[in-house]
């Protein structure tokens, strides 16, 4: 008789054949028992401690046609059904010797029914204990399995389906993330990983994930997974993420959050893609499209400009034309009184001068526009520059009655330029101002001094200028009033040439006005000449900190000013160094690529005609080291702006020395260039 059964890990005999040794031994099962364990699971039986069966049965032995009790006695680790899968047969052999050792066991095992088909089975072993003088002896091991072959081949099938939708993730470059917000653990895809400059493997938590998020981005991202999280439903969001490297990446999320009955977020996914590219693509078609929407205005403009010039170079070299011809020829074909005669031949004049200056204005903007506009520096007195300019002027303003005021702090105001140009500058903002102030009116010109600059500003209470031609006021042909029916001359290239002339000088220039009606004020700033005897002795030997403290080193210069190469190259000579010269990009790139010697340093102005300094030191970097793609740079700039200096720097430049050079400078951020400032 059997005890009733209680569960599979109580169940054991209550009187049987005991055979001492392990001695194989006979557990009979009533009908009773046998049909509900053939219910419960397709093969059950005991077996001894030491592994040998003691008897089996279930549904398993239908398919297999093996009669049972011919495994009586045998080890359960060597009957026929582990036999063709050796992991199936350590994981039996395992699982035995644990449950000899009293450890219950669950094992899922490959059971093969015959040569072409298997079937999983759930195998539960479990050790049976009976009373034995005060203790518990193990008498034997319970074994149950239950068929778990649609289970497996389910997980099978979709552990397949899974590594398939993953290969096809991995190689689209997404990646997958799914986030069980009970347990706050976010599982993700090595792709997805990667992304976030995680190791392939490791299981994300949300507050590392938020770490890696663009501090700018935070705020964003936390907020649409709220309201994810909140409504249950999709989102879409594109954000930053920092690498360990400091690269910074762009990421696009989609997903949706899933809810419980009681509409409670449990879970979210998402889809990661990288879209880094795409947002530098947009950007850089955001970049083109301004520049071709620039591009198109410049042209527009320069379209509209091209015709007011024409009309007006049309007209303006006519009408003086007109008198001349007119005056001429009254004066050959009719006798006129001396008054008559003196009044044309006056008029004749003034429209000749008048027809120089529009051909002038001409030619100097040919040259401006083609680069080839020359300066000859040297140490010049700005106010006697400006005082000639101003007594020139004189009789106009007397005859008008418009006051001339001139307000200096000084008369040895000492600047590094070109005479003839300075005075041009200051005579075309002086005839313009006394041009457009009425008569009677004022115009005051006032000369100041400030750290290392001069200033000179001209300030009329005349026509003034309207807002919107005062940001136009130095372009080409801009007179601030387009319109044929003006009052006052000029083709509009004068205020042009003064901007090219001042920057020219290393300076700036600047306009004012209040508008219409309230006069108007321009302003030159330029840097005053220091005393450097590179400049005012060219032939005086200079030194810094010691008689030649580039002594060894070989440079190439690269100035298109003869002046200031000229200058530049006897100073670096000088202090030591051996200088090969060039004055424009193609004459440094025939330097170097005529094999004149490997150069410790290079530098180069930046506003050069063809090709300028940026390209230049460009493709220099693009060249291999033998060829001299790494030699330390220098730029040379009229121009301080930090925009100059960073586009500077961009280009392949290490040093930015701004015009007019200070020599000790200099030879300090040349030596600095190659690690050798300690000697200055």
């Amino acid at each position: 008789m059997f005890r009733t059964l209680q569960n599979p890990g109580t169940f054991f005999p209550d009187s049987f054949q005991r055979i001492e040794n392990d001695n194989i031994m006979n557990v009979p099962f009533d009908a009773a028992t046998t049909e509900i364990f053939d219910q419960l699971f397709a093969l059950y039986g005991t077996i001894t401690p030491s592994g040998k069966v003691l008897d089996l049965a279930g549904r398993i032995f239908e398919k297999t046609r093996l009669d049972p009790r011919l495994l009586i006695g045998q080890q359960l680790t060597e009957t026929v059904f582990w036999q063709s899968s050796e992991q199936s047969y350590r994981m039996i052999a395992d699982a035995v010797e644990a449950a000899g050792k009293g450890i219950r066991s669950n094992t899922v095992l490959e059971f093969r029914v015959d040569k072409t088909e298997k079937i999983f089975l759930e195998l539960d072993l479990c050790p049976v204990y009976r009373p034995e003088n005060d203790e518990r002896r193990l008498t034997h091991i319970f074994l149950c399995g239950r068929d778990v072959t649609a289970r497996e081949k389910e997980i099978e099938f979709y552990k397949r389906r899974s590594e398939q939708l993953l290969y096809a993730a991995e190689s689209a470059d997404v990646g997958l993330w799914f986030w069980d917000l009970n347990e706050g653990k976010i599982f993700s895809t090595p792709k997805c990983n990667a992304f976030f400059d995680l190791s392939k493997y490791d299981t994300i938590r949300y507050p590392d994930f938020l770490e890696t998020v663009f501090p700018d981005d935070r705020r964003q991202l936390i907020d649409v997974f709220l309201e994810s999280q909140k409504n249950g439903t999709e989102y879409d969001v594109e954000y930053r993420v920092i690498h360990s490297d400091g690269g910074v990446e762009w990421l696009s999320t989609k997903g949706k959050t899933y809810l419980d009955a009681d509409g409670s977020p449990v879970s979210m996914m998402g889809i990661v893609r990288r879209i880094t590219d795409r947002k530098n693509a947009d950007r850089e078609i955001s970049r083109v499209y301004e520049l071709e929407r620039k591009a198109r205005d410049e042209a527009e403009e320069a379209n509209r400009a091209k015709d007011y010039f024409l009309a007006f170079v049309s007209h303006e070299l006519r009408s003086p034309l007109n008198a001349v011809l007119g005056w001429t020829k009254i004066l050959l074909t009719k006798q006129v009184d001396e008054a008559t005669r003196r009044n044309a031949l006056e008029t004749i004049e003034r429209s000749a001068t008048a027809q120089a200056k529009l051909i002038s204005d001409l030619v100097d903007s040919s040259r401006i526009a083609s680069g080839k506009l020359r300066l000859e520096l040297r140490p010049m007195n700005l106010f006697d520059a400006l005082n000639t300019v101003i007594n020139s002027q004189k009789p106009l303003a007397d005859s008008r009655k418009i006051s001339l005021d001139f307000d200096n702090d000084s008369k040895n105001i000492v600047i590094f330029g070109d005479l003839i140009r300075i005075q041009q500058v200051f005579t075309n903002l002086l005839t313009n101002a006394l041009k457009f102030t009425p008569d009677g009116g004022h115009i005051r010109i006032a000369m100041k001094t400030g750290g290392n600059e001069v200033a000179v500003s001209l300030r009329d209470d005349g026509q003034g200028i309207s807002p919107e031609a005062l940001p136009k006021i130095f372009r080409q042909f801009a007179q601030g009033d387009q319109n044929i029916s003006r009052d006052q001359n000029g083709l509009g290239l004068g205020l042009s040439i003064v901007k090219t002339l001042v920057e020219k000088h290393e300076g700036r220039v600047t306009a004012e006005s209040d508008g219409i009606g309230c006069g108007a004020c321009f302003t030159v700033v330029l840097p005053l000449f220091k005393q450097a005897p590179a400049v005012s002795a060219l032939t005086e030997k200079i030194a810094v900190g010691k008689e030649t403290p580039l002594a060894g080193l070989r440079i190439l210069l690269i100035e298109d000013d003869h002046d200031s190469r000229e200058v530049l190259q006897l100073f670096l000579e000088q202090n030591g160094a051996q200088v090969e010269s060039a004055e424009s990009a193609a004459g440094a790139f025939a330097v170097l690529e005529n094999g004149a010697g490997v150069f410790d340093v290079i530098v180069s102005d930046l506003a050069m005609p063809n090709e300028d300094g940026y390209s230049l030191i460009s493709r220099i970097r693009s060249f291999p080291t033998e060829k001299g793609g790494r030699i330390p740079a220098l730029a040379l700039s009229a121009f301080a702006a930090k925009d100059c200096r960073e586009r500077a720097f961009s280009a392949g430049f290490q040093k930015y020395h701004t015009k007019p050079f200070d020599p000790d400078q200099l030879i300090r951020d040349i030596l600095g260039l190659i690690g050798k400032q300690s000697e200055v």
